[in-house]
């Protein structure tokens, strides 16, 4: 996630990049052309406004609709944080206290839990964090498995289930959270899992330049030799915004627009493990270079 920030012209130049400079390039070639000709070659007028009225509404509904997805996934990593608080606290203080050490490891495979999360929303290998916080059994159990996370609270579902002696309360209390952490955890797969809507992915980046390309041939009868200026600034604009959805309707793509899911598992391990007032020496996360992971 970028971290709101002094605004930098060359970096929002570069947020376009090529296809401005394609951009710019043909407009240099119309405005050339019309001038060589000395405005005998003329060309076919076209309802500029119109055209980009609805290209500009197109790209805004696209748009909301990838922030939409963008806060579904931070939302949900919001509640990942809060009911991952809340299972910890019910470790504590439901289980029974007789068993050594068994709520220090059941708040530990929650921890191993979030990373894996993490990891396997971003396509990545989970092995190293794991290997910290699990056994070598399980961690060569684990795998075996498609879905890393899932296999891990199931395995912490059945320790609390039939070691720990819990009445049917306690146990109902318990197994409530784990369903809310199973559901959270549903709604990111499924952001995940499901693709853009073609219709709103691939069409708008064809109208988007097919309207950059005409733009400059309906301008140039009327802006002159200030074609390349008009024409590549309403075009950046539109060219942005085609940029900004694409980078909106992927949250979990491991790219510097995502969720900071990092930062986010940062969170829930430092107020796990201050919980079982263990000392530790970790510290929130930071952005670097503007991003927060």
């Amino acid at each position: 996630m970028i971290i709101p920030g002094r605004v930098h012209w060359a970096e929002i130049l570069r947020y376009v990049g090529r296809p401005l400079i394609w951009l710019l390039a043909w407009d240099i070639v119309v405005t050339a052309i019309y001038l060589h000709t000395r405005g005998s070659l003329t060309f076919p007028g076209l309802p500029l406004s119109l055209l980009g009225s609805v290209i500009a509404v197109y790209l805004s509904f696209r748009n909301a609709a990838a922030y939409a997805r963008w806060w579904e996934a931070r939302t949900l990593w919001g509640a990942m944080v809060n009911h991952s608080r809340s299972f910890a606290r019910e470790i504590r203080l439901l289980l029974p206290h007789d068993v050594p050490g068994v709520k220090e490891e059941l708040v530990r495979r929650h921890i191993a839990y979030v990373h894996a999360l993490r990891l396997h929303l971003r396509c990545e290998p989970p092995w190293d964090e794991l290997a910290r916080r699990l056994t070598l059994d399980e961690v060569t159990r684990l795998k075996g498995v498609a879905n890393v996370p899932n296999a891990i609270m199931n395995r912490t579902a059945e320790i609390i289930a039939t070691q720990m002696g819990l009445d049917s309360m306690r146990l109902a209390t318990v197994t409530h959270t784990m369903s809310a952490l199973s559901n959270a955890q549903g709604g990111m797969e499924r952001i995940k899992n499901t693709p853009f809507p073609n219709q709103y992915s691939a069409y708008p980046v064809l109208f988007t330049h097919a309207f950059c390309f005409l733009m400059p041939v309906g301008l140039v009868g009327s802006l002159g030799i200030y074609t390349p200026l008009g024409s590549t600034a309403a075009g950046f604009l539109l060219l942005a915004l085609l940029k900004i959805g694409d980078d909106m309707q992927s949250p979990f793509s491991n790219t510097k627009n995502d969720v900071p899911v990092n930062a986010l598992a940062r969170v829930i391990e430092i107020d796990l493990l201050d919980g079982l007032n263990e000392p530790h020496t970790l510290k929130p996360a930071v952005a670097e270079g503007g991003v927060l992971w």
